[in-house]
């Protein structure tokens, strides 16, 4: 089955990266497929890459712009006082508590949960 995830198709779905350089995307989707089995994800296996990159991407992004990550349903926020709570759904595990933390890893799980796998096997 062909990879249809380069940095090309990448920016295309998901156009919020298209100021990264291609060499840079090209790193994650690497990165991705290196642990996302083909045999076991079939038809789903270029999608799952894209969003795992997109993941790994964002965090990455997010870190080097000083960024904590903290992804969520804002609950409450405070202007003067700088305050913001996250109202998250809990988290059955550690691995679904990491993909929870961009909307990116958010789908990557949901797509985990479609085949009825656990995170750890991916």
């Amino acid at each position: 089955m062909a990879l249809t995830c380069g940095p090309t198709e990448f920016k295309a779905r998901f156009p919020e990266f298209s100021t990264i350089t291609d060499p840079r995307i090209q790193i994650f989707i690497d990165d991705s497929m290196l642990l996302i089995n083909e045999t076991t994800w079939g038809k789903l296996y270029s999608i799952a890459v894209c969003y795992l990159t997109a993941h790994y991407l964002a965090l990455a992004e997010q870190s080097s712009n000083g960024d904590s990550g903290s992804v969520g349903n804002v609950a409450s926020q405070a202007v003067d006082g700088t305050s913001i709570s996250f109202n998250n759904p809990a988290m059955s595990s550690t691995s679904q508590a990491f993909y929870n933390s961009t909307s990116y890893g958010q789908r990557f799980y949901s797509l985990i949960r479609s085949l009825g796998i656990g995170a750890s096997t991916v």
